[in-house]
């Protein structure tokens, strides 16, 4: 990851000396923007046809998991200094692209005084990659400057870049879209999340706009259902026994899947039941989860004996002192419809999963 800075000061402009921050916070509006929206400011003279396709193509990752050829893991808005107020301006996830050659212009939508510090610390630590500034003209928003000399090496650093950039506009979203979700509430004053570390000593977070449909020793399924469109959200958590490391190979890992969630999800014809899809080879990564050893999969579920499916994310971490394995699942059924948005709401909850 290359280096890059968290600014402290604030946009003074915009406030009376006499106001404290913690007044200035409670006086921003809150952010707007929906998950997998990402606002770029760049001035016009920069954002020409070409320019614009390749700062796009840095967010457009294709999903994995997904049957080809994919969604994109962001869709990008763009904003410059004639038009940069009102949802854009308040938007959680902002990237801004400063360089020497355009600072004039862009002082037109940004103030003055933060502009000229982030040169002056480009100036000074000419290896810092960027700046984050949190909550700077709304709440709950991440605001992060990429900089540069000119426009011919922000485009060198936009692509030499592109993957730390990208996990820094997920890791920003994972945040912010968290909080959208959750709001203020800490977990102990979550009643579902701490009857379920009481019960099962494992839990996830739960938002008010999901549903508890099942609750019991064995499994947990929380439904999500849209009153507008044919879009059905879950969340399911299970476990399974630990006994060696065989039991994390992904052979194992969906078979203690399929087992429990074809007991308890069955089709809607008799007969059938949910799985884990053979067409597609999900993709794995072995990767520890709060200082346990923990694996995650994405990949596409089907319906045995029927035509149905979805994208589908999987948290599976050890608890090696109990010999188990904690599942934390979302999976997303929406037809004929693009998928990353709902999918990526899941993402954020079943990574809220805590064992105790």
């Amino acid at each position: 990851m290359k280096t890059y800075i968290i600014l402290v000061f604030t946009i003074v402009a915009l406030w009376s000396c006499e106001t404290s921050p913690e007044e200035r916070k409670a006086l921003l509006p809150d952010s707007t923007g929906q998950l997998t929206e990402l606002v770029v400011v760049v001035d016009t003279r920069t954002a020409d046809s070409l320019f614009k396709e390749r700062v796009s193509d840095v967010f457009r990752k294709r999903i994995e998991g997904h049957p080809p050829p994919g969604e994109a893991m962001f869709s990008v808005l763009f904003a410059d200094e004639t038009f940069f107020q009102g949802f854009f301006q308040k938007h959680r996830n902002i990237i801004v692209l400063l360089n020497l050659e355009n600072i004039e212009r862009l002082k037109k939508i940004l103030p003055t005084s933060t502009l000229d510090k982030l040169v002056s610390l480009r100036a000074k630590k000419p290896g810092t990659f960027g700046v984050l500034q949190e909550d700077v003209f709304a709440k709950n928003q991440k605001m992060f400057y990429v900089l540069a000399n000119n426009k011919a090496e922000m485009d060198t650093v936009l692509q030499e870049s592109r993957y730390e950039i990208l996990e820094l506009a997920l890791k920003h979203e994972n945040i912010t879209g968290k909080r959208k979700l959750l709001g203020t509430r800490h977990p102990e004053d979550d009643v579902f999340y701490q009857k379920c570390i009481k019960e099962k000593n494992f839990g996830i977070r739960k938002p008010e706009s999901y549903r508890i449909a099942i609750d019991n020793e064995e499994l947990v399924w929380l439904r999500k259902s849209s009153t507008t469109s044919e879009l059905e959200q879950g969340l399911l958590m299970y476990e399974a026994p630990y006994r060696s490391i065989d039991d994390l190979s992904t052979d194992s890992l969906l078979k203690f899947r399929n087992e429990w969630v074809k007991k308890y999800i069955p089709g809607e014809i008799e007969g059938s039941y949910m799985k884990y899809s053979d067409a597609l080879t999900p993709v794995r990564k072995d990767q520890d989860f709060k200082e346990k050893i923990g694996v995650e999969i994405r990949g596409w579920w089907d319906v045995e004996g029927d035509f149905m499916g979805g994208p589908s994310y999987i948290r599976a971490v050890v608890d090696e002192s109990r010999g188990r394995i904690v599942f934390a699942e979302g999976f997303v059924f929406y037809p004929n419809e693009d998928k990353a948005r709902p999918m990526r709401e899941l993402e954020i909850l079943v990574n809220t999963l805590s064992i105790k």
